[in-house]
Formats: structure tokens, C-alpha cells, sequence
């Protein structure tokens, strides 16, 4: 399988160019508490275990602890920080509720964890008034989890906003989304998003990745940069709709064949399958807050 992927890759010479180093020891960090689903002790061993579409992959490390005013992308807005009992994540996209209420995306493994073998922690959703806390990059509280689900192919969660709390629509740097790109092709695509990893933050917060093709409906595997505190991203293509959200890295071969490359080691689930199931959980609907390009 790897010998195949890399076949695919030295074949197409954009991909080396854009290529980046992985960290090699990512996967969950032991977390300082649990999220609704339970969070746990996370290693190399039962990270591995974890797979994107059954692809055996790591989950993008959660920081035990975030540093106050990290990045340059301040408040509540795609790619911004978010922060739970669970560590350090990253937002990725805006969404009004048929409730009336604003919810904001991340990670499902950002509140839910990872269980002990590595695998499906599963799905859970909270009444108003009973989600565990959100917090922004100042430890000042910006709502509660209102969703979560980290079942292969599927890794995403909701945050309730409290009323009252600023709240933007547009990723920093890029702008959009311009809307949901559920495209399936064999065709290269150019992605974007502004990151708040550590250590990379105030370096290049603002990156470009490559898909060789995006032909599955549940995942996209790109060649980029993720590193911890990535985990909840959201990615867009370069017209400035959105993809889906960066959850893990690793060796993810799909298909190489007819129907177009379908690897690289960053994996990212798809967003509108994952907004599907949370609005048959959450029993409402949920509208994309969209926002021009810059």
C-alpha cells in the first residue's frame, strides 16, 4: 500500500514541491480531563489503531493546555481557537440553527477523546443548558458543546454559542466560505486554510495544501502541513468553499486507479455528510454562514 501511494506521488512532482514534513509523534496526548464521551490516555500504539474511512491514520494531537492570545486570528471565527476540556483545538466553520441559535464547528475527538483502543468513541448530543463549556483562546467562556461524533469516517462536533458572543463567519487571511464543495473529482485541487498549530502559529499561520483528487464523498487526503492544536481546522478550496475539517495524519491510501488519486497524509472529513447526521440528531437545521473571499 505505501509503495503504491508513493508510486502515485513521485509521478506528479506539484505534490513533492508542496510536500511538508508530518510529525512523527502525532496522536492524542494523555488529556487532564474528559470530555461527554470520556477521554483517556492517548499513545502512538492505540492512535495508530484509529482509521479515516479505514485507512490506519493518527488524530491530530489536543494540547493539554492552550497559551492565552496564540495566533493571529483572534475571537470566534473559522480557524480560531477553542479550547475544552480536552485540550486545545481549532474551529472551523459558522453555522445558523433553525433554533434561532449560532453553532460553531471543531473536532469531535476535541471534546470526546479517544477511547482506549484506538477506535470509534461514538456520538453524543446536549441539551441546552447541559454541554460541557467551550472556551476562546482567553479562557473566557464562549458557549457549550452542543454535538459530537468520532466514528470513522466521521470526526466533528457543534458548539452552542452564548448569546451575546461576536461571532464571524470568515476565515482569516483567505475569506469564505463561499459555500459547501461536495465535489467528487479526479482532478487536482488547491486547498486553504489559516491554522492555529503550536509552534507553527506565528510562522505561517496561513497554508495551501494539495489534494491529487478528491473522489470520495467522506473524505478528502491531501499533502500539507498539520501539527497539534490543528484538529478541528476547516479547509476550503481555492474558490472558497468549504471542504471539510483537518482531523488526522498518517499514510492514507484510498484508490489509485481510473477514477483519480485518492492519498497524502493529511486526512480531512468532509463537511456536509457530517452536517447531515447532526441536524438528524440535533433535530434542526443547520445553514452555513457564508463570507467573501479576500
Amino acid at each position: 500500500m505505501f509503495i503504491r501511494r508513493m508510486t502515485g506521488l513521485l509521478a506528479l512532482g506539484a505534490v513533492l514541491t508542496l510536500a511538508a514534513p508530518i510529525p512523527a509523534g502525532a496522536g492524542l496526548l494523555p488529556l487532564g480531563g474528559g470530555g461527554g464521551g470520556g477521554g483517556g490516555g492517548g499513545n502512538g500504539a492505540s492512535a495508530s489503531k484509529w482509521t479515516l474511512d479505514g485507512r490506519p491514520c493518527r488524530l491530530i494531537e489536543v494540547p493539554a493546555a492552550a497559551p492565552v492570545g496564540t495566533g493571529t486570528c483572534p475571537g470566534v471565527r473559522p480557524d480560531a481557537i477553542v479550547q475544552s476540556d480536552a485540550g486545545q483545538c481549532t474551529f472551523n466553520f459558522l453555522f445558523v440553527g433553525s433554533d434561532g441559535r449560532r453553532y460553531m464547528g471543531t473536532a469531535g475527538h476535541c471534546i470526546l477523546g479517544e477511547s482506549p483502543g484506538g477506535g470509534d468513541v461514538g456520538e453524543e448530543s446536549w441539551a441546552p443548558g447541559t454541554g460541557p463549556e467551550a472556551l476562546d483562546a482567553n479562557n473566557q467562556r464562549i458557549g457549550e458543546f452542543a454535538y459530537a461524533i468520532l466514528q470513522d469516517p466521521k470526526d466533528f462536533a457543534l458548539v452552542r454559542l452564548d448569546p451575546g458572543v461576536a461571532a464571524d463567519p470568515q476565515m482569516c487571511h483567505f475569506g469564505g466560505p463561499t459555500g459547501v464543495n461536495t465535489d467528487q473529482t479526479a482532478s487536482p485541487v488547491v486547498l486553504q486554510r489559516f491554522g492555529n498549530g503550536l509552534g507553527i502559529d506565528s510562522l505561517l499561520p496561513a497554508r495551501s495544501a494539495l489534494a491529487i483528487g478528491m473522489p470520495d464523498s467522506d473524505h478528502v487526503y491531501a499533502t500539507g502541513v498539520a501539527v497539534p492544536g490543528d484538529s478541528g481546522s476547516g479547509i476550503i478550496s481555492s474558490d472558497g468553499r468549504a471542504v471539510g475539517v483537518i482531523v488526522t495524519v498518517g499514510v492514507h491510501t484510498g484508490a489509485i486507479g481510473t477514477g483519480g488519486v485518492d492519498a497524502g497524509p493529511m486526512g480531512i472529513t468532509r463537511l456536509q455528510p457530517q452536517v447531515n447526521r447532526a441536524q438528524q440528531v440535533l433535530g434542526l437545521g443547520l445553514t452555513l454562514e457564508t463570507a467573501a473571499q479576500l
